[in-house]
């Protein structure tokens, strides 16, 4: 008998987070329809994500499909004083790299139909990173696209001796029950939601 390439748990794990991203994707398309001034109203949290993480970088993401726009937020964060960036998706394996942006700044063609930062801006490491998201529950777990990047990038800085907090951006409606999650998915320390910030477990 040939050997197997993928472990049974393994094939299981992957077929879960398949059916949970397919009802997820319709459960943030249903949202955000309803919730036209979401991005509004997530800019209204900035002195309270400054607050609670501090001043800093910023790195955030340009949205694409019915992600939550965090702009108005970037916005907001840079004239309280921090600096904010975006970042440029690698070949798929690889790490993310974010790079200076401010709102205004212009923007180039990336992977799987995203903008990113040109590549003639500066490199940065962020303290914060504001990442989207199909779904999250209570104990942290992120589920988004697949591709793994948030996950590695976040734990190659941590890896290195960075220090940085992993913070979603989601409507209050993209919380599940529970999501299946691997050994390799990292938890969020937060998610910030147009009615505030969410913590995990015993921290909300």
């Amino acid at each position: 008998m040939p050997p197997k390439l993928i472990s049974d748990e393994l094939f299981d794990l992957n077929k879960a987070k398949d059916n949970a991203r397919k009802h997820a994707e319709k459960n943030r398309r249903a949202i955000a329809i309803n919730c036209a001034d979401g991005e509004v109203a997530l800019a209204r949290r900035s002195e309270s994500i400054i607050e609670y993480f501090g001043m800093g970088i910023y790195a955030a993401y340009i949205p694409i499909r019915d992600e939550l726009s965090p702009l108005l937020l970037v916005s907001a964060l840079s004239e309280l004083g921090c600096k904010t960036a975006m970042p440029r998706t690698p070949p798929p394996g690889e790490c993310l790299s974010f790079w200076s942006w401010k709102v205004g700044d212009e923007l180039s063609e990336g992977l799987y139909g995203t903008k990113e930062p040109q590549n003639s801006g500066t490199v940065v490491y962020p303290n914060v990173i504001l990442a989207p998201l199909l779904a999250f529950d209570k104990s942290g777990t992120r589920l988004g696209y697949g591709g793994g990047y948030y996950d590695r990038t976040v734990a190659s800085l941590r890896e290195n001796g960075r220090k940085v907090t992993f913070v979603g951006i989601a409507y209050e409606g993209q919380r599940f029950t529970e999501i299946p999650a691997g050994p390799y998915d990292v938890k969020l320390d937060a998610v910030v939601c147009p009615s505030g910030i969410k913590f995990g477990v015993g921290r909300e």
